[in-house]
């Protein structure tokens, strides 16, 4: 098996830079990650990087076809669409975003402050992490019963089912002050794109973002012509894991590819455009709409990472030097996600 895994090492592209196998070679060393696809978008074009295998149980190297969770990075797709909300007037980034759903919700500001959509991007809004409330299972740390705790949790979770609870949910804090990671908050920032967009959000994704971008392989449910290509995600124990139920939606619901997540990478690298522009500006500090921010060496970084039951992805950009990476593994390995960070960076470096 050893030398199965060795081999599959040789088989990134063609193209493969010397870094490159070098962190798919140091990468796959650790016996927790199974497989790697790295997708480099420069100026001059895209290279593909992939390593190691999409099963462990039928072993087969991974293409710029794969099909992968790309879980919170999901995230950014949303912030796109609120950015382009935002440059065509449709909402404001301090508006009090409860006049953007459906519903009335008092319950949605405390101390007079109500929840905008700056807040709910920075993940201050208050909200909890999830709907219904997932703090007990996250607590617990058995990451052997984790995902299938908060599967039959959520299971049966549509659209209008969020939408009642939600006049039940209490913020934990003032919108604007304290940070605390809520996938509900971007699935409340989903509703409101519905209402101003007069759009489900699943068809307003693809008109505005993915049929743009010919991202024929990206969406929220796999097709039967897709289902040969998607990978097999493991935990940290080396079991297969369980995909994410359809309601991930907003907040880490897409499924793509590295070849659709380099279309991906290469329009935000173009900040010519409002919207991305938007996007990548400081909300906060070291936060955009969604983006984490940073500088680097003297030059703008920008990344978002995402981890599923079983799979681990993340996005570097590197808009100044027009250079971004999209990483995506078939594990949820403890470090994985900052790992793939940490290649772009590295990868990035010996570019210089």
């Amino acid at each position: 098996m050893r030398r199965f895994f060795a081999a599959l090492l040789l088989l990134s592209s063609a193209a493969a830079a010397e870094p490159a196998d070098r962190e798919g070679a140091a990468f796959l060393s650790k016996s927790c990650h199974a497989g790697l696809s790295i997708a480099v978008v420069t100026a001059d074009g895209t290279v593909f990087h992939n390593y190691g295998t999409v099963s462990r149980a039928t072993p087969h190297a991974p293409t710029k076809d794969s099909v992968y969770e790309i879980a919170s990075v999901t995230k950014s797709f949303t912030g796109a669409l609120a950015a382009q909300a935002v440059a065509d007037g449709k909402m404001a980034l301090d508006r009090d975003f409860r006049s953007y759903l459906p519903q009335a919700y008092p319950n949605l500001a405390r101390d007079g402050v109500s929840i905008t959509l700056r807040s709910l991007a920075t993940h201050r809004s208050g909200l909890p992490r999830d709907l219904p409330d997932s703090d007990a299972i996250f607590a617990r740390r058995d990451y052997k019963t984790l995902p299938f705790e908060l599967i039959a949790q959520e299971r049966g979770w549509a659209r209008d089912r969020y939408l009642t609870a939600l006049h039940g949910v209490a913020l934990a804090s003032t919108p604007g002050t304290a940070e605390a990671y809520s996938n509900l908050a971007m699935k409340v920032l989903g509703f409101g794109l519905e209402t101003v967009r007069k759009q489900p959000f699943e068809a307003l994704m693809q008109s505005a973002i993915l049929t743009p971008l010919a991202m024929r392989d990206t969406g929220f449910a796999v097709t039967q012509g897709q289902r040969r290509r998607l990978v097999t995600g493991y935990d940290r124990f080396g079991t297969a894991m369980p995909y994410h139920l359809r309601n991930a939606g907003a907040a880490w619901g897409l499924y793509s590819t590295p070849a659709d997540m380099a279309r991906y990478v290469r329009w935000q690298l173009d900040e010519s455009q409002p919207a991305i522009r938007l996007a990548h500006r400081p909300l906060i500090e070291g936060q955009g709409l969604i983006w984490n921010l940073a500088t680097a060496n003297g030059e703008r970084m920008l990344w978002h990472g995402g981890g599923s039951f079983g799979m681990t992805s993340q996005v570097v950009l590197y808009p100044d030097a027009r250079e971004g990476y999209a990483l995506l593994a078939n594990d949820s390995c403890d470090g994985t996600e900052s790992a793939l960070k940490a290649i772009a960076e590295r990868l990035h470096g010996s570019e210089k």
